[in-house]
């Protein structure tokens, strides 16, 4: 058996051990979790699962920083253009003058 053999075989070895391991430990993780469930009274949504499918895991979807400022108007960057960034633009300015200075 040649070097790669070796290597390739401790890698199989390696994963049904992490398989192993992870079943061995996974029951007892589970039974706490439906217990701390049960206790508590945690719904699947506020887990944030739905509830057609208990099995999809909703992102959670959180607001970006403003990136860009002109007085009152601002834009995160993302999505389209806001009007005063166009104008600004326009009207022969540079997008990194409205940038908003973090310190």
């Amino acid at each position: 058996m040649d070097e790669l053999e070796q290597i390739r075989k401790q890698i199989e070895d390696l994963q049904n051990k992490e398989t192993e391991l992870v079943q061995k430990r996974r029951a007892p993780i589970i039974e706490d979790m439906k217990k701390n469930i049960s206790l508590y009274g945690i719904s699947a949504n506020e887990l944030g699962f739905s509830e057609k499918s208990s099995s999809v895991i909703k992102p959670v979807v959180t607001s970006a920083a403003v990136k860009y400022k002109q007085g009152e108007k601002t834009w995160t960057g993302r999505g389209r253009k806001p009007n005063f960034v166009i104008e600004h633009i326009a009207g022969g300015g540079r997008i990194e003058e409205l940038l908003v200075k973090r310190e």
